[in-house]
């Protein structure tokens, strides 16, 4: 369950990445020039995604199985 929380989670935080850099290259000027478009246009939903995988994965532990031994 916790995976899928995380999967779920990092899935959803493409959405607003892809929109906040799509308004970043916009403002931006729609810059053209490879390392600057690469950055914007593949690094801001990358980051985005990465921090909804991170998050995801800290929250679920109430979702996680632990085993006493005995």
């Amino acid at each position: 369950m916790r995976l899928l929380r995380t999967l779920i989670m990092g899935g959803t935080m493409l959405i607003p990445g892809l929109l906040l850099g799509f308004l970043v290259w916009y403002i931006a000027g729609q810059p053209t020039t490879e390392p600057m478009e690469t950055l914007i246009c593949n690094g801001i939903p990358l980051f985005s995604v990465t921090l909804g995988l991170a998050f995801g994965w800290m929250t679920g532990e109430a979702y996680s199985v632990k085993m006493d031994p005995q």
